[in-house]
């Protein structure tokens, strides 16, 4: 049998008001005019005699995304220039970091589809400058957009810890989701803001020694990092098998046919000549500012994801939900605590029963993750997820939540009317009593009238309460749907059940 042996580059656009060496705007991460070439000077467009600055933001950031990572964080560092000749590349070279890169020896622990967790160690993430775009006409000519040029970019490279193409996805979305929650980059990879390249090799089971690299580059989403790794583990491993060579090369992804394709091969690619930047100053990094760099770390996502278990008891896929959803976890627990503020003054009591509690807990997760999610989705306004943050702030408070959530959970709205309420408040912004009111929604509390509902729905079906008589349980159910139609939703189930049951039996 043979395996892969997988080490990931992964590059991401520092989320900085302005470039890595010049004040020009940063407009990967800002509301810019997408005009190309608008945001350049002499420094970032490569003009001989122009000298670079560092961007103490970026550096931050990296200092920041390296903590995050349980990265061991460099006391001195350097630039250097990495040398080599491509249309994009302004000055012939590129600003990166070879030796001494600021962050070194991380980790992550991934969470898995199965629920197991892996952990990949982290080689290094260092400070560079990204290029300019390339843009390929129909006419055969190409384009060059310096907008991009000098943007602060990270690279994280990984040790070859994984060996399969989930884990490498999974790996990539969960550090763009630390990136999110740090507010370090945008990380959208639809963008370009985060890109991915894979180094793969593959023996076998009892072979210590790896195989040849090869590398895929330019994925462009976490389904072709998956797919590439899945497709070339299948392709060496079935040359291996014919006794075929494995070459070191640069290999890309189709899309469309779902392969990977040479592009170059690597044991003739040149080097790349790394030196010292000798128009940059070497970096001290104080212990003062790593720890207070420290000091302002966000809850993570592993962090929250413990912190939701022990707090809200939710299963898993629902927990998943609400780290990923950030705003909407925000949201979640905002409207978890009104619910059980409305539950405590209404019973006038301090304290709520654990149990009761929790009930109302999982009650405000589920309407949030089917009911309200289903009317987000259907709303072609809501575009992104700021969107949905900024709507359910102002149509959909979490105090009106949480309200509405005491409503069911205290029985005093049936699912089907709380179902009519919530599309209300979406529609009117109104805090659901309102709504109740207004529409005449109030729940049937005269045992009276739902007697008088009930024996209507009966007279009006007689087979089925023949049925019934006559053993056959399932008419009971189809009399309840009766009953809870005629009282068009406003009935107590368990207590129309009960005066069903009884009026059956006279």
């Amino acid at each position: 049998m043979f395996k892969a042996t997988i080490g990931l580059e992964i590059h991401f656009e520092s989320k900085t008001n302005s470039k890595m060496f010049c004040s020009c705007p940063n407009e990967e991460n800002n509301s810019l005019d997408e005009s190309p070439n608008i945001n350049t000077c002499p420094i970032c467009t490569g003009h001989p005699g122009t000298l670079p600055v560092i961007n103490k933001e970026a550096i931050d950031k990296i200092i920041k995304t390296g903590l995050a990572l349980n990265c061991q964080i460099a006391e001195h560092t350097k630039f250097d220039r990495k040398n080599y000749f491509y249309p994009d590349l302004p000055k012939g070279y590129q600003i990166s970091q070879f030796d001494m890169p600021i962050c070194y020896k991380g980790f992550l622990d991934v969470p898995m589809d199965d629920g197991t967790t892996k952990r990949v160690r982290i080689t290094r993430i260092h400070m560079e400058e990204d290029t300019a775009k390339s843009y390929h006409t129909n006419e055969g000519t190409t384009l060059i957009d310096f907008n991009r040029s000098s943007v602060p970019l990270m690279e994280l490279v990984t040790e070859p810890d994984i060996h399969t193409g989930e884990e490498a996805r999974r790996f990539a979305q969960e550090l763009q989701l630390i990136l999110k929650y740090l507010d370090v980059s945008n990380a959208d990879m639809e963008k370009g803001q985060m890109r991915c390249e894979v180094n793969i090799s593959i023996n076998t089971d009892d072979d210590e020694e790896l195989g040849t690299k090869v590398e895929i580059k330019n994925l462009n989403s976490f389904k072709t990092v998956e797919k590439s790794i899945e497709y070339e583990t299948k392709r060496q491993s079935e040359a291996l098998q014919k006794g075929e060579k494995i070459i070191q090369e640069t290999r890309g992804w189709d899309d469309n046919k779902e392969i990977t394709f040479s592009q170059r091969n690597k044991e003739n690619a040149h080097e790349y000549r790394y030196f010292p930047e000798p128009d940059l100053p070497p970096l001290t990094i104080f212990k003062e500012r790593i720890e207070s760099i420290g000091s302002n770390l966000p809850e993570l996502p592993n962090q929250k994801r413990d912190r939701f278990r022990k707090e809200y008891n939710l299963d898993s896929k629902t927990i998943e939900f609400f780290v990923r959803e950030v705003e909407v976890g925000i949201f979640f627990e905002k409207a978890a605590s009104e619910s059980s503020a409305w539950f405590k003054e209404a019973k006038n009591i301090n304290e709520i029963d654990p149990e009761k509690n929790f009930e109302l807990i999982k009650l405000c997760a589920n309407y949030i993750v089917t009911d309200l999610q289903s009317i987000l989705k259907n709303d072609p306004t809501l575009k992104d997820i700021e969107d949905v943050f900024a709507f359910l702030n102002k149509k959909i408070t979490p105090e009106n939540f949480g309200e509405f959530i005491y409503l069911i959970a205290d029985e005093k709205i049936t699912s089907k009317i709380a179902k009519i309420v919530l599309a209300k408040m979406y529609e009117q912004g109104k805090d659901p009593s309102q709504i109740i009111e207004d529409e005449g929604l109030m729940p049937i509390t005269d045992d009276t009238e739902l007697e008088n509902i009930i024996k209507k729905v009966l007279s009006e079906n007689p087979k089925p309460v023949a049925d019934y008589k006559a053993g056959k349980q399932n008419s009971f159910a189809f009399l309840i749907g009766q009953t809870m139609a005629a009282s068009k939703g406003k009935a107590n189930p368990q207590k129309a059940a009960q005066l069903l049951k009884k009026l059956l039996e006279e």
